[in-house]
């Protein structure tokens, strides 16, 4: 027996369980997206839904297909953070939907369910359009009020920061603003920041990236150290000194705060902030200076 499928009530019902599906994601994971980015993610859930209505494809294709739609319906909702925050999103995202996918057959189990039909790892279950917004409005609830009960992830404001070290431009480097972060230069009284050396390898000049390498395998600045200060800082493994050397021209853009600082003392760590989505932290002293 055929089932017919209307394709206008496919596509809007698919379209209202990504965009509930993708805020839910982002409530638990702390990076709500905005609401252009939304809808695209959406419209993008709903369109990848046509592939019931396509001819029966080999099953690693069918895989490679849902995989695909999937990170594609993340990518297009929510903003590029890194690897490990889109993979973060995209399994919460798999996660409710799978958690959807149980409510529906439980309140099948119930009575009301009708015929089921699958082609190409989609499944579409002949059941009033209401009942399954309801499924997924019960779903939207329930991250709501985890949310509410244990908190949201928190959310990181990322800044733009641009530099100049020496005569080499540094640019668009991802910065968070963290209240915690209270380093100073005690020898310029220029406001300071953090900035991770293996995120910036690449972008300093060839001098001073040989001479920060040094400094971390041998514990000694060599000869010249081409402007290169030692800064006394504490962090999560104990009070230590850090090389850090002064910035001009720069420029810091984000929500928020746009301004510019003539210069600036650049710290440097031997390894990455966190999970590597930013490569520098900046407190109230550089915020508030712009």
């Amino acid at each position: 027996m055929k089932t017919v499928i209307y394709l206008d009530t496919l596509l809007l019902v698919n379209f209202l369980i990504g965009y509930l599906l993708l805020r839910g994601a982002g409530l638990l994971t702390g990076c709500t997206p905005a609401f252009g980015r939304n809808l695209l993610g959406a419209l993008a859930a709903s369109a990848s839904t046509l592939v019931l209505l396509a001819p029966p494809l080999p099953f690693g294709l069918q895989l490679a297909y849902q995989a695909a739609s999937a990170l594609a319906v993340v990518r297009a909702a929510f903003c590029w953070r890194g690897a490990r925050p889109f993979f973060r999103q995209a399994a919460w995202y798999l996660c409710l939907n799978l958690l959807l996918a149980g409510a529906v057959v439980w309140r099948c189990s119930q009575g009301t369910g009708g015929i089921w039909q699958t082609n190409n790892l989609s499944v579409y279950a002949g059941i009033s359009p209401s009942l399954l917004a309801g499924c997924v409005a019960g779903v939207y609830l329930l991250t709501r009020l985890l949310a509410l009960i244990f908190g949201r992830a928190p959310a990181r404001t990322l800044y733009r920061l641009d530099l100049r070290l020496g005569q080499r431009p540094v640019r668009g480097l991802r910065a968070l603003y963290d209240t915690g972060f209270e380093v100073s230069d005690p020898y310029t009284g220029a406001p300071a920041l953090l900035a991770a050396l293996p995120a910036l390898k690449q972008k300093l000049p060839p001098g001073l990236e040989s001479d920060l390498e040094e400094y971390f395998s041998r514990g000694e600045l060599p000869a010249g150290g081409a402007g290169i200060r030692l800064i006394q800082c504490a962090t999560a493994a104990g009070r230590g000194l850090l090389p850090a050397v002064t910035a001009s021209g720069l420029e810091l853009s984000g929500p928020g705060r746009k301004g510019t600082l003539p210069r600036a003392t650049v710290i440097f760590c031997p390894e990455k902030l966190a999970d590597g989505n930013f490569e520098a932290i900046f407190g109230g002293g550089l915020f508030f200076a712009l």
